[in-house]
């Protein structure tokens, strides 16, 4: 595909993980600064942000055909949007099994994060593979030490939904350039500028 074709499709909606970005950081900065929240809240928050993040990263693997990683995005994602309603679905359940579900996420989140480093072969791998790991050790932490209170686990939740907001956020950054470039170059229709 070439640079045109990219940035008139997938990299021209750079906006949709930035979106997607920004989310996950509200409701990760949402449980660091509401430790003491019910079980109800962080299950929500925690559902509603699984499920998005895992439906972006089925949409991302489908748009983006040519990419070596992509059976593993959508596998993820489908698992994710499982996870996400699984504790949407029984938010009044025990904590036990909203730690369970988290910690099974991130640890596969993390794991597959640091393949599609190596597999993608980008120039900012270091970063992806620190969020990968920070997402492991978060999910470990949540399934080695299953009897942690709420507060706890509400604050290594938002850790990781910071990490991965931030993440998403300076992809979607990367993007925007990639289109604005492709657009100067004159291989794709001028982008509407956007406030900076």
């Amino acid at each position: 595909m070439t640079a045109g074709a990219q940035a008139k499709g997938w990299y021209s909606s750079w906006w949709i993980p930035m979106v997607v970005g920004l989310l996950s950081l509200v409701c990760g900065i949402l449980a660091l600064v509401w430790p003491g929240v019910t079980l109800l809240a962080l299950a929500l928050i925690a559902g509603i942000n699984l499920t998005v993040l895992s439906a972006f990263l089925i949409g991302e693997g489908i748009a983006d055909d040519e990419a070596p990683d992509r059976t593993l995005r959508i596998v993820l994602g489908v698992l994710g949007v499982i996870t996400g309603l699984i504790v949407m679905r029984r938010p009044g359940e025990t904590l036990l099994v909203l730690i369970i579900a988290l910690g099974i996420w991130l640890v596969m989140d993390g794991a597959i994060e640091v393949i599609r480093a190596f597999l993608r072969g980008t120039q900012h791998r270091v970063l992806l593979i620190l969020g990968g790991l920070i997402d492991v050790g978060l999910g470990i932490a949540l399934l080695v030490w299953p009897k942690l209170g709420l507060g706890t686990v509400a604050i290594l939740v938002g850790i990781g939904f910071v990490v991965r907001g931030i993440m998403l956020m300076f992809s979607a950054w990367r993007l925007r350039g990639v289109a604005h470039a492709a657009a100067d170059a004159g291989g794709a229709t001028p982008l509407r500028p956007t406030p900076a």
